[in-house]
């Protein structure tokens, strides 16, 4: 379901991204794998979008290029560019709102 993402290749994936959600996330961190089940929910709901993840402790300068503080963080992806973020935890309604209002 999800497209895994490094520092080699995140940039070169975001660019060649119509619509798209990343998650910026650490591998032994319970909101992060909170977050990824509800974008899995999400993603269901809404099949155009594609969806990536990035090792923020694999790649912290990737992480921190495209603007993330803390994990998790929801970058949306629209028109082969990042428009929005937000760190921490929402539901599948409110990740719904943040990705039309973005």
């Amino acid at each position: 379901m999800f497209t895994q993402l490094t520092s080699g290749n995140c940039m070169a994936a975001i660019a060649d991204t119509e619509q798209g959600v990343l998650i910026g996330y650490k591998e032994l961190c319970p909101h992060c794998l909170n977050m990824e089940k509800m974008l899995v929910k999400y993603s269901k709901t809404h099949p155009d979008i594609s969806l990536f993840r990035l090792n923020i402790e694999e790649s912290p300068d990737t992480f921190k290029e495209l603007g993330g503080e803390r994990p998790p963080t929801i970058f949306v992806i629209k028109n082969n560019s990042v428009v929005a973020q937000k760190a921490g935890l929402m539901n599948p309604k409110e990740m719904k709102a943040f990705y039309q209002r973005s």
